[in-house]
């Protein structure tokens, strides 16, 4: 026997009960549970711990969280995830099939299981410029990979609420290959709710309230309760756990580095959920039965004998702070420190060059006749509005009116878009980024022209990164992985992620993820009003203002 864990509280999801055993594990699997202690290699003295199998992300884009899938694992491990359905959109946007491939070959160095789901939406829609397109024959040739084992979220509702031929058929390959079908519906109700559902759509993770959640859930949809670095579930939604056992999952879609390292990430929807008066075994359950089951993941989500052995040790059910992480049968955390392993990075070339543009010398003017039409963000939220306020000027930093620009990368277009944007409380310089859901054009928001260009300019130089200016002087942190992902460990990511939003708040914001909340700004698909590279997208219409 490899490892043995004696005397142990195994938290049994299935029937939320908790009971005393010993667990034997050896190649990789659970092969003994009994009620006697067990012999092995490695003993591990469970008595008054709780044994839970890793927890598994529902749905989750590792490119937003500047690191490369190894380096993700690796800061996920810490916090007892073992598995994640990855949806690989952001950099397909990029990189299409080449970077979809880099991808999947990278997410097998993981210590942690890397699903992926196969792009439904690259491009989300044709209202934004991309760098690549994802077609019939791209998803088809996806679906011939074992670990590709769902669509993509369907990000264009309006596609399938008008039965567009192309998204259609994505859909009904799919579900010839037996496939989920992730959804992204936000705000969306009643009867094009339920066009969207008849598609075949069977979950979403963009809900903002307990009546939105109910009203799909009612309907069939499950649901993934979300907590991101911008984007957070309000409280009232986790009674949902208490009515619905087996069609809530949880899922930290676009969490960044540092956020997981302090706060958690499965993890941290299981605390909440506990903090909130939720049974912490119906809260376990929702981070792992649930998922493995929903995706027809037989072989992990419970602690069972013939089981994967992915399991993390938890000295409460409180905190759900992780003694010991074991993925594939294997310690590979223990104690507060991660047990090392070796691995090279193997990143093609066409990868690390992705911003085909020049440096630009001069930023559009906004036309006045769109002076009110404003965007307003408020933290929290990747949800925006129309505000509607008298100005005569571009920028008005008095009422926290700032200019917000959006860069085609890829050479394709030319195109530099503008418009006006409050909520970020910049007094001074501004920042800028190569991250703009989804098509990941350059984005940047400043109080002036001089240091939005500057901001731009060093991003384009670097080919990729998040950046800051104030008079002129630039600093970045660098993205040189298709402008999305560090070359660092998530040790240095985070430091470097600290650093540069401490610089954005001494020029005055107050947001806590500014760069998470400007990436954004561009996405054609969330309501209400947008700004990608071809203009000004209400989204509600679906059209360009």
């Amino acid at each position: 026997m490899h490892i043995a864990i004696n005397n142990i509280n195994i938290v049994k999801v299935k029937n939320e009960t908790i009971s005393s055993a010993s667990v034997g594990i050896n190649n990789g699997k659970i092969v003994k549970i009994s009620n006697s202690p067990i012999q092995a290699n490695t003993i591990i003295n469970g008595k008054g711990k709780f044994l839970s199998p890793g927890f598994i992300d529902a749905h989750f884009h590792i490119e937003s969280s500047n690191l490369t899938p190894f380096h993700f694992g690796e800061a996920a491990l810490r916090q007892g995830t073992s598995a994640i359905i990855a949806d690989c959109h952001e950099i397909c946007n990029v990189a299409g099939m080449e970077g979809f491939e880099y991808f999947r070959k990278e997410s097998k160095k993981a210590r942690i299981d890397v699903f992926l789901t196969a792009p439904s939406c690259v491009p989300a829609s044709s209202l934004g410029t991309s760098g690549a397109k994802i077609g019939i024959k791209e998803i088809r040739q996806m679906f011939e990979y074992d670990e590709v084992i769902a669509l993509g979220e369907v990000m264009n509702f309006p596609a399938v609420i008008n039965q567009d031929p192309e998204i259609m058929t994505k859909i009904q390959i799919a579900k010839e290959k037996g496939k989920i079908i992730n959804g992204h519906a936000p705000r969306l109700t009643k009867d094009n709710l339920k066009k969207y559902i008849n598609a075949g759509i069977t979950d979403d993770h963009e809900s903002t309230s307990y009546d939105e959640m109910k009203e799909k859930l009612s309907l069939g949809m499950n649901i993934f309760i979300r907590e991101g670095s911008t984007e957070k579930c309000p409280d009232k939604c986790y009674q949902l756990l208490n009515e619905y056992k087996d069609n809530i999952m949880f899922c930290s879609d676009d969490k960044l580095a540092p956020d997981i390292i302090k706060n958690g990430h499965i993890n941290f929807n299981v605390r909440k959920a506990v903090s909130l008066g939720i049974n912490p075994i119906r809260a376990i359950r929702a981070a792992s039965f649930n998922t493995a089951q929903y995706y027809k993941l037989d072989n992990i989500g419970t602690v069972e004998k013939g089981k994967k052995a992915n399991l993390q040790i938890l000295n409460n059910l409180i905190d759900f702070i992780p003694e010991i992480v074991i993925f594939n049968g294997n310690i590979v955390y223990q104690n507060g420190k991660t047990i090392p392993v070796e691995t090279e990075l193997s990143i093609p070339q066409n990868i690390l060059k992705t911003i085909n543009v020049k440096k630009i010398s001069t930023i559009p003017q906004i036309p006045s006749n769109y002076f009110n039409h404003i965007i307003d963000i408020e933290d929290g939220s990747v949800v925006t509005k129309v505000l509607n306020i008298k100005t005569e000027n571009e920028i008005d930093l008095n009422q926290d009116i700032l200019k917000l620009v959006v860069v085609e990368r890829y050479n394709k277009t030319g195109n530099i878009s503008t418009c006006q944007v409050h909520g970020f409380n910049l007094k001074k310089g501004a920042i800028a980024s190569s991250i703009a859901h989804d098509c990941h054009n350059i984005i940047a928001v400043g109080t002036n022209d001089e240091d939005i260009k500057s901001a731009v300019n060093i991003i384009i130089e670097n080919q990729g990164g998040l950046s800051f200016s104030y008079k002129g002087k630039a600093s970045i942190m660098k993205l040189p992985v298709a402008g999305l992902m560090s070359l660092n460990d998530y040790h240095k990511v985070a430091i470097e992620l600290d650093k540069i939003n401490a610089e954005v708040q001494s020029l005055g914001s107050d947001l806590k993820s500014p760069f998470s909340s400007l990436s954004f700004l561009a996405l054609e698909v969330i309501p209400e009003i947008k700004l990608t590279d071809k203009g000004l997208v209400d989204v509600n219409r679906f059209k360009l203002l």
